[in-house]
Formats: C-alpha cells, structure tokens, sequence
C-alpha cells in the first residue's frame, strides 16, 4: 500500500504539558528561530523561506489561485530531497484531481443509463434517486434539470406523489417528495423547492404520528413498501407484536394544560424572533389540523375514523386558524391563547373526545414547530415529562450506565447495536446484535426503550444482570455489569494504536510524524474535549516538536460554548471571540480570549470544515478566521448560530421543561470597521456559516467512503473474537490514494509550510 513518503525527521526534548494552558508557551510546541535572529529583508532570506511563507499567506488570505501557483513553482535551491518529495506530492494530487474528474464523467453517465432504465421499468422512486446523481454529477444543476427526460419524470413522480397521499400511503409520498425536494434544491426554482419542502413537512408529521400513536398502521405501510421494492425478501418481514400496542399511552403521562401555557408565554416572551403569540397558536391549530385528519390513526382513536366528527373538530380549526392569521399581532396575547384552548377543549368533547393531554402535546409540539417553519428554528421545543431525562444526559455529555446503544429489532425485541469502545458492557462481553430478554430477573417483553434505559441504568458502581439471547445459543446468557461514568470520547487521533485496560484509546496523533505535523478530529465540544486536548497536545510533544496541525471538525454538531472559547484561545492571544446579539440586534455579551493562553498561535493550523459542521464548531472556525490564526478548508459549515435557554417547567405535578432560541452568536468582524459576521442560517439568507479559505470539494462517493474508511479503521471491536474479528483497514489511502480531497489539501499545504523550518533546523545543526 501506498505511504506518505517523509520528510527529514527533527528531533527534540520533550517538555511535559501541564493541565493548564496558561502554563504554556509555544517555545513547548516549536522550536522555532526567535524573530528577532531572523533576517529582516527579501534578500537576506533563502528562497525555501520566502516560498514558504509566500504560500501560507496566500492560503491565509483565502488566494487559491496563489497557492495554486506557488504549487507549481516550488524553488530549486536547497532541500533537494524534501523538495523533490513535496512536488511529488502535488503531482500526486494532480492525478487524483484528474481521476475523480473521469470519475464524475463516468459516474453521469452511467447515471443517466441508470435514470432511463428505471423509467422504462416503471421505477419511480429508483429513477428519481438516478436524477439526483445525474444532477450531482453535472455541471450546471438548473441545465439538468432542464432536460426533457428529467421534466417528464418529475411529471409522473408528481403524479404518484398525489395518487399516495390519496390512499394514505405515507412512506411512498415520502420517498417521492424527498427527491423531488433535493433536485431543487440546487435547481434554482425556488419556488418549486419551498412547495416540495411544505409537503414533504406535512407527510413527515403524519409519519410521526403514526410512529408514535398508530405503529400497527405504520408496520402494514413498511409491509407495503418491502413489497415495492423487495418483493423477494416479504418471507423475512416479521409479524406486528401486540405487546407494544400501548406505547403511546407513555408520551401522554403527566402532560398537562399548565406545562403548555407556561412554555408558550416564555416563547412568546423571549424567543430571538419577536413575534409574540400569534406563530405559536397558528402552529398549534395547524398540528391538531393534520393529526386528526391522518385517517390511519383511527387505530388508536377511533373516533377519527369518523368523517363526520372529523369535518366537525377540523372546520372549527380552521375558522379560528383563519381568524387568528388576520389578528394583528399585538392583539394576540396570553388571553387569547386561554380562551383558545378552552374552545378547543369544548368542541373536542363535542364531537373526537380525544384525550385531554393528546390535545395539549400535538397542540405544544405544533407551536414550536411553526418556529422552525417561520425563522427556520428547529432547535426551540418543549422537553416534556418522557424526554427530559434523556435530554439531561444529552447535555451532560455522561451519564451512568453500561454503555450501549439500544434499539428495537424487528420485532420488537430490545436489541443491542454495539457496546461502546471500552464500556463496562464491552468489558464484559456484550455484543453487537445481542437481544436483552431479562433486566435484573424481570422481563423485558413489552418494555419500552425508555424503561430499558431507566432499568439498566443506576447507581454508580452497582451490578446489573441481563440474561441476552444471542444467535448460536441455545440458552440465554446471564452477564452481570457494573455500571460506571460513561465518558463521550471527543479528541481522536490518526491511528489508534489500542485500548488499555479500561477502555482508553492510544492515540498515534501524527499525519506526518517525520514533518512534525499533528492530526486532531474533534467529533464534540462537551466538558473533557479541552482537557483530553491538552493532554493529546502533551502526548504529542513527547514524541517531537510540533510544526504544523490539523484541526478536523467536520460533522462536529457542537456543544459547549465555553469549551469552544477555550479551544480558539489557545490559537488567538487577544481580541474577540464570540458575542451574543439579542432579537433587539444588540450585543449582550462578548467573550475575549485572554492574553497569554494563546499555546498555539505560532503553530501552522489548518481547519477543515464542511456541511456538518456547526454551532461551537463554527465558533472555532470563524474566531480562528477573524483573526488569521488559521488555515479554514473545505466547505461552507452548516450555519448553526443560535443560542438556546433551557427554562425548567417542573411542578409538582409534572418534569419538563422548554428550550428557546434566544440569541445569536456573531463572529468577529475580519476587518476594522466591518460588522461581525451571523453564522445562524436565518430566513432569506444567502450567506451563512463559516465559508472557507480555501474551498475543497467532496463528491457523495468521495464522502461517502472516506466516512466509512475512517470508521472501520477507529474501531477497535474488542467485544468480536479476535479470531472473528475483520482486519482494521489503515487510513493512510485517504491521503495516498485521494480518498479524502480535503484532508489531501490540509496536509500538502502544512507540508510547504514546513519546508522552512526543516531548512531552519538543517542550518542549525550546521547542515
């Protein structure tokens, strides 16, 4: 297999890092020559260092065309063999450029066979899957989708959309829209997307809905669908289990009038948007309108069975819907919403005689909902009495328990998805695919997966028994587990070398031991990233001085803002971070970076981003930006820029809580009399997230198996056999065979960077 050919290797003392980074210099990380010894002029210095730094500024100021040139004229003049290694890099590079370009040509047509084949097969769905690669491959989206074969399909696809919601089917409307949404999507009809983007909303609902309260209706739908596209495979689908009929009956426990009109006087109070009442109430009318007019959920409530009652209780919804919408807005208020839920309540008991606290759920659920349609807010929502638990797990970033990740299989059955690396359950012995059929003596036939998780879970340092089933035994197996803190791993390294006997990762840290160039993937910003960073920094230096740094947050969703403040201090040693702006457009907060922490500001960093990178993590990458501390590659983060107030709403008589977006963070401006940049994505907007410096694109292929390279090569399945177990893949074919375009990019532009030290060190042991 192909590797990173090398470049000469420095070597250094280590200097142990200590926990604080206050208590560090740079001086630890890079050995660097103090600028005051430096040559002062052009002409004083070598070719290799004016290159160097011409090229790294040229990235910095985001000059691709710059790098692109100083790539293909790297001088002549001395580290002939570290010279000759980086142009082969770049030409390197170049093959791979040119080869996922035959590729892309290859892939559109076969693409286009594929759309064609299918239509002539009366595949609908398949087809429209083919028109989304067609479109993905070529050139121009709105030029594609111009195609007159492309315009007939989406024709027919239109049709069937609507002969499915006819009959009920939501699964098929599902696929359908969904892939008539992503075609414009990049299309350029705007108004056709946001017609797709409304009925794919609305299917998606009743879907929940029927997953939550009709999950018999549901299964015979999923039967449906299995015999659309794998007829072959009906044999294997399992028989409904009426044991978990009553599930539902969990979501509406202890949910009550005063937990809703508490969470929507807050939203009307506070959210970012300022728009009061009024969203909320027509969002929630417009959720009661589409649950009861899902016929399937008859299963459960009968009376929606009823057209006759459901005409009734939907024109009643739909006169105070309309009424509402021609209020002014100063004019819908805490009273109105009283009165509101009063009349419903009435004209409920007249005619479906749902339950009180269906009503009030679907109703709550509805007015969040209308936040996101209307500001594009889909973080805002109310945590009631069966998530609030979870969610404060969420948060936290630990909790107590035997690490697994649990789910149903088809047939209900609690089954295990995998252990986590180095749990207590992978300890011992618990595998992936296991089915827990017994919790400390009680069964778990018709347990929910939120009694699963309060029945495993306990007090710290306490045993639990399970009894699991596992295929190729007769008997259950009884594994007793002590429940322990369950740590979130955030800091990854290149290569894992192994587990210790507790489960902790050992990290090869180095892309490039040899240049000196350091690879971190932060995969969340929770309570321990910027301690276990600090201790990767330290692990790091042990090894050698480092020359340059990765910092990878792609699909890094976020967390905590003051670990995220923690992490751009260490590369920016004054000035702004981040600041927080209320609906008002005012700031009411700024957080600096304090002097004297910036450990790494004089080490070369690149930042790769892309679409699933968001909130802390576009914090990092925008503050770093502002402040030409880094290198930001890839593509344009996700635009999560909101800041969220959780409100607890508990009583005596129910657990909840509401979570409101309150503010927006905003980035520091790039330039003196600039304004700071949004991050959030807002309604209207054109420009959002963290665009990088230096954009570098991945295919869906190229994504796709990069994410899978990498996934296989971190897992270390000491739960398998190890005569079972398949060979870890290495990593190094996302950089030596191109599999990965960005991190290519990351590690060429960090390795013409490092040519200069390289030279420096050469001239200091007096080479």
């Amino acid at each position: 297999m192909d590797r990173i050919r090398p470049l000469r290797r420095r070597r250094t003392s280590a200097l142990l890092l200590t926990a604080s980074a206050a208590c560090l210099t740079s001086s630890v990380l890079h050995a660097q020559v103090p600028l005051e010894q430096q040559p002062t002029t052009t002409e004083e210095r070598s070719q290799i260092a004016v290159w160097s730094d011409a090229i790294w500024s040229a990235a910095l100021a985001g000059d691709l065309a710059g790098v692109e040139a100083h790539l293909s004229n790297i001088p002549d003049a001395g580290l002939e063999e570290q010279v000759g290694m980086l142009r082969d890099l770049v030409e390197s590079r170049r093959l791979h450029l040119d080869e996922a370009a035959n590729d892309r040509t290859d892939d559109l047509e076969e693409a286009r066979e594929e759309m064609r084949s299918f239509i002539e097969e009366d595949k609908i769905v398949e087809a429209l899957s083919s028109a989304v690669a067609v479109q993905t491959h070529s050139d121009d989206f709105a030029d594609a989708l111009a195609e007159e074969a492309m315009q007939d399909l989406i024709r027919e696809a239109d049709d069937d959309e609507a002969g499915a919601r006819a009959v009920g089917d939501w699964l098929l409307a599902q696929d359908l829209l969904y892939r008539l949404r992503t075609l414009f999507d990049e299309g350029g009809d705007g108004e056709r997307y946001r017609r797709y983007k409304e009925q794919l909303d609305d299917v998606n609902r009743r879907i929940g809905f029927l997953a939550q309260y009709a999950p018999r209706s549901l299964h015979e739908l999923r039967r449906s669908e299995m015999a659309r596209y794998a007829p072959e495979k009906m044999d294997e689908f399992p028989e409904y289990n009426e044991e978990f009929a009553d599930d539902w009956k969990e979501l509406l426990e202890d949910v009550n009038e005063r937990v809703l009109r508490n969470a929507l006087r807050l939203a009307a109070r506070e959210h970012i948007s300022g728009s009061g009442w009024k969203p909320l109430l027509v969002g929630g009318i417009e959720a009661l309108r589409i649950f009861v007019t899902t016929e399937a959920l008859k299963e459960n409530f009968p009376s929606i069975g009823s057209t006759d009652k459901v005409e009734r209780f939907d024109d009643f919804l739909m006169i105070h819907e309309d009424r509402i919408r021609d209020m002014p807005s100063d004019a819908v208020d805490a009273d109105e919403c009283r009165k509101l839920l009063r009349e419903i309540m009435l004209s409920n008991d007249r005619t479906l005689q749902l339950d009180k606290a269906l009503i009030i759920r679907q109703f709550g659920d509805g007015a969040m909902y209308q936040l996101e349609r209307e500001f594009q807010d889909e973080y805002s929502q109310i945590i009631w009495p069966d998530q609030l638990r979870r969610f404060q797990q969420q948060v936290n970033g630990a909790f107590v328990g035997i690490g697994i990740l649990i789910r149903y299989d088809d047939r209900r059955q609690i089954m295990v998805v995998n252990p986590l690396e180095g749990s207590p359950a992978a300890r011992a012995g618990v595998k992936a695919g296991d089915l827990i059929a017994n919790v400390d003596g009680a069964s778990t036939l018709g347990w929910s997966l939120n009694r699963a998780v309060d029945e495993i879970t306990g007090p710290i340092g306490e045993n639990v028994e399970l009894k699991i089933t596992r295929e190729g035994f007769e008997e259950p197996i009884a594994i007793a587990i002590p429940r322990d803190q369950i740590k979130m791993r955030s800091v990854n390294g290149w290569w894992k070398n192994s587990l210790d006997p507790t489960g902790e990762p050992d990290w090869n840290w180095y892309i490039d031991e040899d240049a000196g160039i350091g690879y971190i993937r932060l995969t969340s910003f929770n309570e321990d990233s910027f301690t276990d960073f600090l201790g990767a920094l330290d692990e790091m230096h042990r090894e050698r001085a480092v020359n340059g740094l990765i910092l990878d947050l792609r699909y890094n969703p976020g967390g905590l803002l003051r670990s995220a403040v923690e992490f751009s201090n260490l590369f920016v040693d004054g000035g702004p971070i981040v600041s927080g702006e209320n609906r008002l457009e005012e700031t009411v907060w700024e957080l600096s970076a304090e002097p004297g922490r910036a450990i790494l500001k004089d080490i070369p960093t690149v930042v790769l981003v892309n679409q699933g990178s968001a909130s802390a993590s576009e914090i990092v990458a925008g503050a770093l930006q502002a402040h030409a501390s880094a290198v930001i590659l890839g593509q344009r983060s996700f635009g999560k820029g909101s800041v969220q107030t959780v409100h607890d709403l508990s009583s005596p008589f129910s657990q909840a809580a509401v979570k409101l977006t309150t503010q927006y963070y905003v980035l520091p401006p790039v330039s003196a009399g600039e304004l700071g940049r949004h991050v959030h994505k807002r309604p209207g907007a054109v420009d959002w997230g963290v665009n990088p410096d230096i954009e570098v694109q991945m295919g869906p292929e190229q994504i796709e198996e990069a994410i899978s390279l990498r996934q296989k090569a971190d897992l270390i399945a000491e739960w398998i056999e190890e005569s079972e177990r398949e060979p870890r893949p290495d990593v190094e074919p996302l950089i030596a065979s191109g599999k990965d375009p960005q991190l290519e990019m990351a590690l060429l532009l960090l390795r013409a960077r490092s040519l200069k030290d390289l030279e420096q060190d050469i001239l200091a042991e007096g080479g």
